[in-house]
C-alpha cells in the first residue's frame, strides 16, 4: 500500500503529456470520445453488435444461396516476345528521381510488370540515402490519378474544343515561326522552379532564337531571400549546404531543416545520427521560430517569436557572439528573450567550428546576411556550413519575375505566352490580379499536369507528362546530377517541358531521351561512351557530379545595431498582429491539392486533415476572444478572407499563420472543382498574399464572425486513456518516456523502471517460437514526425481513403499513427513525437476475444489477420490497448468503377489484399516483403541477412528511427535495440509482451536555460 501511495504521489508530480487543449482542460467533448469505445458521433446509426452479426450472417446466407458473385469474364493473350530480364509478376527496381523546391531527391521506384506501384528512396543518392518523404510517397497516386489532364483543349471564341498533338504541331509551326521575324519581342515563357541542365539548355536555345524574347521563373514559395542574403554577405549568390553530422549545436532560425528544405532528407539523417548519445554527448538543437515546425518539435529549446521579431534576436545574438556594442546585458538581458540569447551565443561560441547557424526562406536578406557573418565568426564555414555557387545566379527574383510579367501583360507588350508548369492564376500575389493581366495576352499556351485554374483561361492547354513517365535530369541541393527516367509510357498522352521546348524551336522529332543524352554527355564528357550512359541510368545519378565548395569571405562588416529594437520589448502586447504565409506539409503550394492521401494525412503538428485553418496561440486567441473552431474575418490591405480559427500551442503570441494551397476552383475530384460543381478544400490565403509581403506583413485584423466550422482533426482519435482516475494514473505508466542528457546518465534504465509491477504470469501456457521472432524498434529521440511512414505505409498496403466526414467521425484508416504529445505550458509547449502501430503483441488481448479466430499468431510470432474469416464484430478492436486495429465501415474502393477508375486501380500493391467493406485490418508488419524476402533467401540457399527485410515505415523513415528484424538473432540490430537501457514496451505492464520496442527521448538542454525554456520528464521510478 505504502510503494501504491508513493507511485501515485510520484505520478501526480510527473510532468504531463497532452494531446490537445481540450485534454488539458479535461473538456466533456473530449472525456465523451474517450469514453465511448466507438462513440455515437463515429457510428450514428446506434446499430448493436449483435444486429451486426444478424445482418452479417444474413448476407453471407444469401451469399450462398444466390450462387455468390462472378468476376468479370477476362481474356488474357500471352506476350508473343517477353521483354528482356521480364519475369511476369516479379517487381522490378528502376532508378529515377523527382524534382522539387529546385532540388531532386533520388529515388528507387518498383514496378510490377511494367507498372510503377511504389517509391523508396535511392540508398546510392547522397540526398536520400534510402529514405524519402511524404510528397515522394504520394506522387505514385498522382500518376495515376484520373483527373491528371490528357487531353489538348484549344479555346477560342466559339468555345472549346479537344484536339489532337498533330494539329498543335500545325499551330506551332505557323505560329512561333513568324515570331523570330523581330526577335521574339512579344514573347514570353513564364516557367516553374526546376534543376534540370536540360531544361536549361533549352531555355538558352530558345533565347538565342528569339532574342528580344524574355524567360521569367516564379515559384510561390521560393528560397530568394536566401540567395540575396549569400550576396549580401559574400558580394556572390551562393548556395549554403549544411554537415548537421559535423554540428554539435545547431541553430535553426524559422527554418525548418526536416521537412520544408530541399535537403530537408539528407539533413533529417545527419541530424538523427547526431541524437544517439554517444561517449556522453550528443547533439543539441535550438530552433526560434513563430510556427510549430518539425524541426522545433524535435528541438531540446524551442523560442516562439514573431517573424517580424527574428531579425532583431538575429542582431542581438551577432552582437552576443562578435563582442560588439549592444549586447544583451541590463534590461534586456533580463528578459526571457535576452537570457536565450545569451546562453545561445556562449553555447556556440564554446563550440567554435562545430555548428550551425540556419536562417529558413521567410526571413528578409539582411537576416540571413547576419547568420553568415555569425558562422563566419564561430569558424563554421568550411566544415558544418559550406558554400556552392548558385548555378543560376542572375536570374531575376521570383516576386520581381511575376511583377515584371504582370506589368508587361498590362501594358500590351506580351502577345505570346507560353507557361510551362505552375499555376499563377491562381498563386500569383493577390494584388497582380494575374487573370485580369493574362486576358490581354493574344495567345496563351499552358502546360500542366491538371487543366486547372491558368489552364481555363489559356487559349491552348497541353497535358504534361509526369515525371515517372518522361525523361528528364536534375540536380539536387549539392549539384549531383541525376537522370530521369520513364517507369511507364505517357499514361494520358502527355509531353514534358523539354519536348515541348524543342517544338517550339521547331525540333519535334527530339525525343526526351535524346536531349537528356545530349546534356549528359557535355556533364560527364562522354561522347563515345556507352558505358557511362547505361550506368548513370542504372544508378540514377553521376557518380563525383556534386558541386566543389567555395570558401567565400565575408564582405563588409555588420551594419550599426537598432537600439530602438529591444529584446524586453520582443513581446506582444495585443498590439497590430502579423500574419505569416506558410507552405503546407499536405498540398506544399496547392500542387498536390488532388492527391487524397496526402490531403487525409494529418499534419505533424496540428493533426489537422482536409482543411486549413489560421493558427492562433492560446494568448492570442484569448485576447480576441476566438475560440477554437471559431470562423474569424482575417483582414489586410483591404482584403479580406473568412477562415477557421485553429488554437495553436506553441504559436507565437501575436502571429497568426495561414497555410496555402487550399480553396482550389480546378483541381479535380479530391481538392475541388466548380466546373462539376465539386466543392473546394479548405480556404484561398493567397487572396491575402500581396507582393511586397509574400512571407509575412503586418496589420492584421481579425474579427470572430460567431460561426462555428468543423474541422477534421485527428490528435484526440484513438487515444489511449491513461489520464483517468488518480489510481489508474499510478497503475498506467507513461506512453511516452523522456529525460535529459543528464538525467539519463545517472539513471540508465529510467524507462524500465518507469512503471512498477509485480511479475507479469500468463494464465496459461504462452506459444514458443524456436525459429525467428521478427519484431521492431522505435527510436523516439529521432522520430521527427513527418508522415513519411503513414504515407508509405498507405501506398504498400492499399490503405484507403475516407475523407472528411469519416475522419471526423474517428474512421480513418491509417494503420500507422504518430501520436503528437505536449508538454509544459499551452503558450511554451514542448512536442513529443511516438509512432504507433500494431504491437504484435505475443499475449495478444485481440486474440483471445475474436469468436472466429479471425487474429491470430502465426509461427514466427506475427499477429496475423485473416480476413475472410472476420465478421466485423469489433471485439478486437475494443479489447486492443494501443487502439491500432481499423473497421472498414464502408466499401471505400466502391468509385473504381466510376469513369476513370481502371486508371486508380493500377496504383495497388498486388502483394497485398484490397480489403472489402465489414473487416478489420491492422499493421502486419509488412509481412508481403518478409515471404519475398524469405523465398529469395531460400532460393539461394543462403539465411536472411540482417537489415535485408524492410519494412514500408521503416525503409521510408528519413532518420532512420525504425528497426526492423529477428528478435532470435542477438546479434540483429533489433535484438540489441530490444535490450538496450532506453528500452520499454508501452503498456508492457499489461503483460502483451508486445514485439515492438521504443527508445526512450533524450534531450539535451542547456543547463543555462534548462529551468525557464526546457521541459524535463523525468518518469516516476
Amino acid at each position: 500500500m505504502a510503494d501504491s501511495g508513493r507511485q501515485t504521489e510520484r505520478a501526480e508530480k510527473a510532468v504531463r503529456h497532452w494531446r490537445s487543449l481540450a485534454e488539458l482542460a479535461d473538456a466533456p467533448e473530449y472525456r465523451a470520445f474517450l469514453e465511448a469505445e466507438f462513440p455515437r458521433e463515429a457510428d450514428p446509426g446506434g446499430i448493436s453488435r449483435r444486429r451486426w452479426l444478424q445482418l452479417m450472417g444474413a448476407s453471407l446466407t444469401l451469399a450462398s444461396v444466390g450462387g455468390g458473385c462472378r468476376w468479370e469474364q477476362e481474356e488474357i493473350l500471352p506476350m508473343v516476345r517477353r521483354p528482356a530480364h521480364r519475369v511476369p509478376g516479379e517487381p522490378q527496381r528502376f532508378a529515377t528521381a523527382m524534382d522539387l523546391r529546385g532540388a531532386a531527391l533520388g529515388l528507387l521506384v518498383t514496378s510490377v510488370d511494367g507498372r510503377p506501384i511504389k517509391i523508396e528512396g535511392n540508398p546510392d543518392h547522397p540526398q536520400s540515402r534510402g529514405a524519402t518523404d511524404a510528397l515522394a510517397q504520394a506522387s505514385i497516386l498522382q500518376l495515376y490519378d484520373p483527373d491528371r489532364s490528357g487531353k489538348l483543349v484549344q479555346g477560342t471564341a466559339e468555345g472549346e474544343s479537344v484536339q489532337t498533338w498533330d494539329k498543335f504541331v500545325e499551330f506551332a509551326s505557323g505560329h512561333f515561326g513568324p515570331l523570330r521575324k523581330d526577335g521574339g519581342r512579344a514573347f514570353r515563357v513564364l516557367a516553374e522552379t526546376t534543376s534540370s541542365p536540360t531544361l536549361a539548355a533549352m531555355r538558352s536555345r530558345l533565347l538565342e532564337a528569339f532574342p528580344e524574347a524574355k524567360w521569367y521563373e516564379y515559384e510561390p514559395l521560393s528560397r530568394d531571400n536566401e540567395r540575396a542574403g549569400t550576396k549580401l554577405a559574400f558580394g556572390k549568390v551562393y548556395r549554403p549546404h549544411y554537415h548537421l553530422d559535423r554540428a554539435k549545436v545547431i541553430v535553426a532560425i524559422d527554418e525548418d531543416l526536416f521537412c520544408d528544405h530541399p535537403a530537408g532528407v539528407q539533413y533529417a539523417r545527419a541530424f538523427a545520427d547526431g541524437r544517439t548519445v554517444v561517449n556522453g554527448q550528443m547533439n543539441r538543437l535550438y530552433a526560434i521560430e513563430c510556427c510549430y515546425t518539425p524541426t522545433g518539435a524535435a528541438a531540446d529549446h524551442r523560442l516562439p517569436l514573431r517573424a517580424q521579431d527574428i531579425a532583431v534576436f538575429v542582431a542581438a545574438l551577432e552582437r552576443e557572439i562578435t563582442g560588439g556594442s549592444g549586447s544583451a546585458h541590463g534590461k534586456d538581458g533580463e528578459s526571457d528573450v535576452g537570457r536565450f540569447v545569451v546562453a545561445l551565443a556562449k553555447d556556440l561560441k564554446a563550440r567554435r567550428g562545430e555548428t550551425v547557424v540556419a536562417v529558413g526562406p521567410r526571413q528578409p536578406a539582411e537576416v540571413h546576411a547576419a547568420a553568415h557573418r555569425i558562422n563566419a565568426a564561430l569558424g563554421n564555414i568550411g566544415n558544418g556550413v559550406v558554400y556552392f555557387p548558385e548555378p543560376d545566379a542572375d536570374r531575376m527574383p521570383h516576386r520581381q519575375a511575376i511583377a515584371a510579367l504582370a506589368s508587361e501583360m498590362n501594358a500590351g507588350k506580351v502577345e505570346t505566352l507560353l507557361v510551362l508548369g505552375g499555376n499563377p492564376v491562381y498563386n500569383a500575389p493577390a494584388d497582380l490580379d494575374f487573370a485580369a493581366a493574362l486576358g490581354k495576352v493574344r495567345t496563351t499556351v499552358h502546360l500542366g499536369l491538371y487543366r486547372d485554374e491558368t489552364a481555363l483561361l489559356a487559349d491552348w492547354h497541353l497535358p504534361q507528362a509526369h515525371f515517372l513517365e518522361s525523361w528528364g535530369d536534375a540536380r539536387s541541393w549539392d549539384g549531383t546530377y541525376s537522370i530521369v527516367q520513364p517507369l511507364i509510357a505517357p499514361l494520358l498522352g502527355g509531353k514534358p517541358a523539354i519536348e515541348l521546348l524543342a517544338l517550339v524551336l521547331g525540333d519535334e522529332k527530339s525525343s526526351g531521351m535524346e536531349l537528356v543524352r545530349a546534356t549528359f554527355q557535355r556533364i560527364a564528357g562522354a561522347q563515345n561512351a556507352q558505358t557511362p550512359w547505361r550506368e548513370t541510368v542504372h544508378d540514377g545519378l553521376l557518380q563525383g557530379s556534386g558541386w566543389s565548395p567555395e570558401k567565400p569571405a565575408i564582405q563588409g562588416a555588420a551594419p550599426q545595431a537598432d537600439r530602438a529594437a529591444s529584446l524586453s520589448e520582443l513581446v506582444w502586447k495585443q498590439g497590430p498582429l502579423e500574419i505569416v504565409f506558410c507552405g503546407d506539409s499536405s498540398v506544399y503550394d496547392g500542387r498536390f491539392a488532388n492527391n487524397a492521401w496526402l490531403q487525409e494525412t494529418p499534419d505533424p503538428i496540428t493533426k489537422l486533415t482536409w482543411d486549413n485553418a489560421a493558427w492562433i496561440s492560446p494568448a492570442t486567441a484569448a485576447a480576441l476572444g476566438v475560440e477554437n473552431e471559431t470562423m474569424v474575418r482575417l483582414k489586410l490591405d483591404g482584403r479580406e478572407l473568412v477562415m477557421p480559427a485553429y488554437i495553436l500551442p506553441g504559436q507565437a503570441a501575436g502571429s497568426v499563420a495561414v497555410g496555402l494551397g487550399y480553396g482550389r476552383s480546378a483541381a479535380g475530384f479530391v481538392g475541388g472543382d466548380a466546373r462539376r460543381n465539386i466543392q473546394s478544400i479548405g480556404f484561398d490565403t493567397y487572396r491575402l498574399r500581396p507582393l511586397q509581403a509574400q512571407e509575412f506583413a503586418t496589420g492584421l485584423a481579425i474579427e470572430p464572425t460567431g460561426e462555428k466550422y468543423r474541422l477534421a482533426t485527428t490528435q484526440d482519435h484513438h487515444a489511449i486513456d491513461t489520464v483517468g482516475l488518480k489510481a489508474r494514473a499510478a497503475r498506467v505508466g507513461a506512453l511516452v518516456r523522456s529525460a535529459s542528457l543528464e538525467h539519463y546518465q545517472e539513471h540508465p534504465e529510467f524507462a524500465r523502471h518507469a512503471v512498477h509491477h509485480p511479475p507479469l504470469i500468463s494464465l496459461f501456457d504462452e506459444p514458443e517460437y524456436p525459429g525467428r521472432r521478427w519484431g521492431m524498434s522505435i527510436d523516439v529521440s529521432k522520430c521527427i514526425g513527418c508522415n513519411a511512414c503513414v504515407v508509405a505505409c498507405q501506398a504498400e498496403n492499399n490503405v484507403p481513403v475516407v475523407g472528411k466526414e469519416r475522419v471526423l467521425e474517428g474512421r480513418e484508416m491509417h494503420w500507422i499513427r504518430i501520436d503528437r504529445y505536449f508538454v509544459g505550458e499551452p503558450d511554451r509547449a514542448q512536442v513529443d513525437h511516438q509512432v504507433m502501430i500494431c504491437q504484435h503483441c505475443e499475449n495478444a488481448p485481440c486474440e483471445q476475444v475474436c469468436p472466429v479466430a479471425a487474429t491470430v499468431h502465426s509461427s514466427e510470432g506475427l499477429n496475423d489477420m485473416v480476413y475472410n474469416r472476420c465478421v466485423g464484430t469489433r471485439y478486437c478492436s475494443n479489447n486492443c490497448p494501443y487502439k491500432v486495429r481499423r473497421f472498414n465501415f464502408f466499401n471505400y474502393h466502391k468509385n473504381l468503377d466510376r469513369p476513370g477508375g481502371a486508371l486508380t486501380k493500377m496504383v495497388y500493391n498486388p502483394d497485398v489484399t484490397v480489403r472489402s467493406r465489414g473487416v478489420m485490418e491492422k499493421c502486419t508488419y509488412c509481412v508481403q516483403r518478409i515471404q519475398e524476402v524469405k523465398i529469395r533467401a531460400k532460393n539461394q540457399r543462403r539465411e536472411i541477412r540482417d537489415g535485408e527485410i524492410k519494412t514500408a515505415c521503416q525503409q521510408a523513415c528519413p532518420s532512420q528511427a525504425i528497426v526492423f528484424g529477428d528478435l532470435s538473432d542477438k546479434s540483429s540490430r533489433v535484438a540489441r535495440d530490444h535490450a538496450a537501457d532506453r528500452s520499454y514496451g508501452v503498456l508492457a505492464e499489461l503483460n502483451t509482451k508486445p514485439r515492438t520496442a521504443y527508445l526512450a527521448k533524450i534531450r539535451n538542454p542547456n543547463p543555462e536555460l534548462e529551468d525557464a525554456h526546457h521541459v524535463d520528464d523525468h518518469p516516476a521510478g
